[in-house]
C-alpha cells in the first residue's frame, strides 16, 4: 500500500473518531447547576462537593456546568438584573436536560420562570422558603430537597449545656429571601421548654447591633440566623464581612450566641450547628441523574427534605462563656473538621 493512501487512511479514521467523538459528546445528558452566591462562598463550595461526589458514584456519560449569580455580594439593581440576565443566556446557550437550582435566591429569581415548561426538568435544593411560594406546586417538570433548620437539635444542645437555666429565646437573620424564610421556621418550630420572646429581620449592622442590645433585656439566647449580604448602615451600602459581624456578637453580646450558617464557626463563633451543605449536592445530583433515566413523561420525583446538619466548634468561645460541651458534640465537630481551639 502505498504511502498516500495510509496518510488517507490516517486520515480517515481520524475524521471518524473525531465525528463519533463529537455525535457521543452531543447526545450526553445536560445539566446545568446555578448558584446562588459565587465561587467564594463557602457554602457553594460545600454543595458542589456533594455534587462531585455524586457524579464520581455516576456511570452515566453526562455534561454538567455550574452558573453562578454572585449574589452574595451587595450588588445594585442594575447588578442585579445583569447577574439574571446571564444566567438566563447561560441557560439559554446550555440548553440543560436539567437544571439544578441552589439556595431561594437563584429560585426566586430565575428558576422560578422554568417551572411547568416542557424543559429543563428542575430540581432545586436547599430551599427554606415552600415549594409552592416558587409556583413549583403543580408543575410537573419541577422536584427537589428542601431545607430544614435544624432546630430540634439545637434545642437539644441548649438543653444538654444549659439545664435547668432561663429559657428565652432571640432570633436574628437578614431582611432577604433566605432570611425571612429560616425567621418563619423559628416562629413556627415548638421550642418547649423554651420560649422564643424576639424575632426580626434586619437590613444593616446598625440595626444588627441595636437588637441585641434590645434582646439583652428579653432574652437569654440568640439565635444566629443568615447574615451574608448585611449593609453597613448609615448610608454605607457595603456588606460587613462574616468575620466582623462574628466577632461583634460573640464579644458584645451578652446573650449564649448559636450559629445556624454554615460558616458561623469558621468565622469565629463558639456553637454552630447548622444544614449540611453537601448532602443538598449530593441528593440533588442524585435525584437529577435518577430521573434522567426515567422514561420521557415520567411523574417527578417526590420532594424530600434534608435532615442532615453539622456541628461546629470554637472551645475557647465556649470556654470564656464558662460552658461545657457534652463530648458527643465534640467529637462531631471534629469528624466533621469543624472545631476549632
Amino acid at each position: 500500500m502505498s504511502m498516500r493512501w495510509k496518510n488517507l487512511l490516517i486520515g480517515a479514521f481520524l475524521l471518524a473518531f473525531i465525528a463519533l467523538l463529537g455525535g457521543f459528546n452531543a447526545t450526553k445528558a445536560r445539566i446545568l447547576v446555578l448558584h446562588t452566591s459565587d465561587q467564594s462562598w463557602l457554602w457553594a463550595n460545600h454543595v458542589d462537593e456533594g455534587i462531585k461526589q455524586a457524579l464520581d458514584e455516576n456511570r452515566r456519560p453526562v455534561s454538567v456546568k455550574w452558573h453562578y449569580l454572585g449574589l452574595n455580594r451587595k450588588l445594585t439593581a442594575d447588578d442585579r438584573k445583569s447577574a439574571e440576565l446571564q444566567a438566563r443566556a447561560a441557560i439559554d446557550r446550555i440548553d440543560p436536560d436539567v437544571l439544578i437550582a441552589v439556595d431561594d435566591e437563584s429560585n426566586a429569581l430565575v428558576a422560578r420562570d422554568y417551572a411547568g415548561r416542557q424543559r429543563p426538568k428542575l430540581v432545586f435544593t436547599a430551599i427554606v422558603q415552600p415549594p409552592e411560594r416558587y409556583g413549583y406546586s403543580d408543575a410537573r417538570n419541577v422536584s427537589g430537597i428542601r431545607e430544614q433548620l435544624p432546630l430540634a437539635a439545637a434545642r437539644d444542645a441548649l438543653l444538654a449545656i444549659r439545664p435547668g437555666q432561663a429559657t428565652r429565646i432571640a432570633a436574628l437573620a437578614v431582611n432577604n429571601e433566605t432570611g425571612r424564610a429560616q425567621l418563619e421556621q423559628v416562629q413556627a418550630f415548638d421550642w418547649a421548654p423554651y420560649r422564643l420572646t424576639l424575632a426580626e429581620t434586619v437590613d444593616n449592622f446598625v440595626d444588627w447591633r441595636a437588637f441585641v442590645g434590645r434582646a439583652a433585656e428579653q432574652a437569654d439566647i440568640l439565635l444566629v440566623l443568615i447574615y451574608r449580604g448585611l449593609e453597613r448602615g448609615d448610608g454605607d451600602h457595603q456588606a460587613v464581612p462574616g468575620t466582623e459581624i462574628v466577632e461583634w456578637v460573640e464579644t458584645h453580646s451578652t446573650l449564649l450566641p448559636l450559629g445556624f450558617p454554615e460558616n458561623y464557626v469558621g468565622d469565629g463563633g463558639g456553637l454552630g450547628i447548622s444544614p449540611a451543605a453537601p448532602d443538598f449536592g449530593q441528593s440533588a445530583m442524585k435525584m437529577a441523574l435518577r430521573w434522567l433515566d426515567q422514561p420521557a413523561g415520567s411523574a417527578a420525583p417526590q420532594v424530600t427534605t434534608s435532615t442532615h446538619f453539622r456541628v461546629g466548634v470554637r472551645a475557647s468561645r465556649l470556654a470564656s462563656r464558662h460552658l461545657q460541651l457534652p463530648p458527643i458534640y465534640v467529637e462531631a465537630a471534629w469528624l466533621g473538621n469543624n472545631y476549632f481551639p
